[in-house]
């Protein structure tokens, strides 16, 4: 039992080499952790992608920059693979600039495995990336009345509109042309471009764990519709895809990280009790 009195100071490096391996190992190899999914939450933007037609339009937001893409990033790739694997069709805008090149990457990423997977995400015909345009929230509002005219008939990459087939059916954002929206958001501007200025609209929205608990009170209030909250959600959507990815692999090395220091508070506890009681 001596040793028992000394857990209240095991040396560091242990701490650390542990964690490390805690970290580490899921990733490279995944536990499958059991992870429930939120029936409030991510439920519903899964119901949403699924409850559209092959062909059927949406709009997504990328508003979040590199710091964010832990979280965030693997939302909006198993989101994007799900309207593919739909045959929805999407395009992008971003209302960051910071965000626009990040997003476009992790959406190339996610169609190169697709098509390696055999399901169609032909970018121009499938999905097209706008990206940012300057002009902040009127730029939005005129977005409504000529799509083609607020963006200068560009994507991102350059393309003119009248060669992308997809952008042919998209001359202006209204409900007509697109089944509601979805925003991938990590501050301002975020969701309040769209409460604000798409009130017809179904929204949904992809949060940062810190931003989640203001969420749902949006959500409750029936502002939005539904929400992956943080790097949860992103993993709840890969199950509810039945493509592990990212996220779980992700959750498990988060879980395990925690569960180390739980043991640690509780070891150190249980050596400092007991060494306290040796000094009395």
């Amino acid at each position: 039992m001596e040793w028992l009195k000394r857990l209240d100071s095991i040396d560091p490096r242990w701490v650390y080499v542990i964690m490390a391996l805690s970290l580490v190992f899921p990733v490279l190899k995944p536990i499958g952790l059991a992870i429930s999914i939120n029936k409030e939450t991510t439920i519903p933007v899964y119901n949403w992608i699924e409850s559209l037609q092959p062909g059927d339009i949406v709009v997504g937001d990328v508003s979040f920059s590199g710091g964010s893409e832990g979280e965030l990033g693997p939302q909006l790739q198993a989101w994007f693979r799900h309207c593919m694997q739909r045959g929805v069709k999407v395009i992008m805008v971003a209302q960051w600039n910071t965000g626009e090149r990040l997003g476009y990457t992790l959406l190339e990423e996610t169609a190169e495995q697709l098509q390696e997977e055999g399901i169609p995400c032909e970018y121009g015909v499938d999905w097209v990336y706008a990206g940012y345009k300057p002009g902040g929230t009127t730029l939005w509002r005129q977005m409504q009345l000529d799509f083609w005219e607020a963006c200068a008939e560009t994507d991102m990459l350059g393309n003119s509109f009248s060669d992308l087939p997809l952008m042919q059916r998209f001359k202006k954002w209204d409900k007509a042309t697109a089944s509601d929206l979805i925003i991938f958001s990590a501050g301002d501007p975020g969701v309040g471009t769209y409460t604000t200025y798409f009130p017809d609209y179904n929204i949904y929205v992809g949060n940062v764990a810190v931003q989640v608990p203001g969420a749902m009170n949006t959500l409750r209030a029936g502002q939005i519709k539904g929400l992956l909250a943080g790097l949860p959600g992103a993993a709840e959507y890969e199950l509810l895809l039945d493509k592990a990815g990212k996220a779980v692999k992700l959750m498990d090395a988060q879980s395990m990280g925690h569960a180390w220091i739980m043991l640690l508070v509780i070891l150190g506890n249980i050596g400092f009790y007991l060494g306290a009681k040796e000094r009395d």
